[in-house]
């Protein structure tokens, strides 16, 4: 078996080609295209023709990172957002992409919240007649002993 020299084994081991930059699929770029040229059409008064390429690239890379959808909720956001007098920049985009993201969390955490304050009222209605007859107490004391479960008694069905 033939020597490798250090020549040739450094032209092996050298990259060729530069690593392939990543895109939407085409039918993605297209819907986003579409939309980044009705944004345009919203905003007449400003010239965005050199610009409007560096726009569609940018928007493409929110997407990849965030989701087309998400790009487009934001974007439709910014276009009836009171004061909004010009085309949204990138980062107003993901501004506001990152602001729904957070708000939805929010939303998720107090419905998450929600449910375990109704289950822990489920659990207690369910323990406080044992409570009640084990302790000889009556309703009264078992409120003004845990006086957050206070107007949260089940109707008798």
């Amino acid at each position: 078996m033939e020597r490798l020299s250090q020549v040739s084994l450094a032209n092996v081991l050298q990259l060729t080609t530069t690593p392939s930059e990543r895109r939407l699929p085409d039918e993605e770029l297209t819907q986003l295209a579409l939309l980044v040229r009705q944004m345009h059409q919203r905003y007449p008064s400003q010239d965005l023709t050199d610009s409007l390429e560096g726009y569609l690239w940018d928007f493409e890379q929110l997407a990849l990172k965030y989701s087309l959808p998400k790009v487009t909720a934001a974007l439709a956001a910014l276009r009836i957002r009171p004061g909004q007098s010009f085309f949204p920049r990138p980062d107003e985009v993901a501004g506001e992409i990152e602001r729904q993201d957070d708000e939805r969390g929010r939303a998720a955490e107090l419905a998450k919240a929600e449910r375990k304050r109704a289950s822990d009222i489920e659990e207690f209605w369910k323990w406080a007649p044992e409570w009640m007859q084990v302790t000889g107490y009556d309703e009264a004391e078992l409120l003004s002993r845990f006086p957050s479960y206070r107007g949260t008694k089940p109707e008798a069905a």
